[in-house]
């Protein structure tokens, strides 16, 4: 009776055949949902699908730039932290191709190798330039609201 405790039965079930029945129509609905998020604008995008579109734009830069691995993993935790400070959120930043389904540039991005030491410097400008040529307003140039009769309201500048 002992023999027949410690034993252990195998059985031989074939489940290869009913996952891939499974997983084929499953994985073609997963497919197209990814390529459908791709295609949405940048701002639209969720932030997991934004990561992936950041490392396939530094891969797509780093041959340029000469970039090792492990610059390209700090440019990456750079952008990461830039993308969470809603840095990289608009339009105007990322200029984000939806037929190819790429990132085209990111407007501020400024990357530069020291030529002494060797190293990547990378920075995101995000200031706007400061105009050149115009005034600045002065507390005179602030517009007053005044109330010539209670049922006619009339807006006047103050002099």
């Amino acid at each position: 009776m002992d023999s027949q405790r410690h034993k252990t039965y195998k059985r031989s079930v074939s489940y290869e055949s009913k996952e891939s029945d499974r997983s084929d129509p499953l994985r073609s609905i997963l497919e197209e949902g990814a390529k459908d998020a791709y295609s949405r604008q940048w701002h639209r995008i969720e932030r997991g699908l934004r990561l992936n579109r950041l490392r396939l734009f530094i891969e797509e830069i780093s041959p340029h730039y000469e970039m090792t691995k492990e610059e390209k993993d700090q440019l990456f935790v750079y952008l990461q932290k830039a993308l969470d400070k809603k840095l990289l959120n608009t339009l105007k930043i990322v200029q984000y191709d939806t037929a190819t389904q790429r990132i085209l540039s990111i407007k501020g991005l400024d990357m530069k190798r020291n030529e002494e030491t060797g190293h990547l410097h990378y920075e995101l400008n995000t200031k706007k330039p400061k105009e050149i040529g115009t005034r600045k307003r002065r507390k005179d140039d602030i517009p007053s609201v005044s109330v010539a009769n209670s049922l006619s309201p009339t807006f006047s500048a103050s002099s």
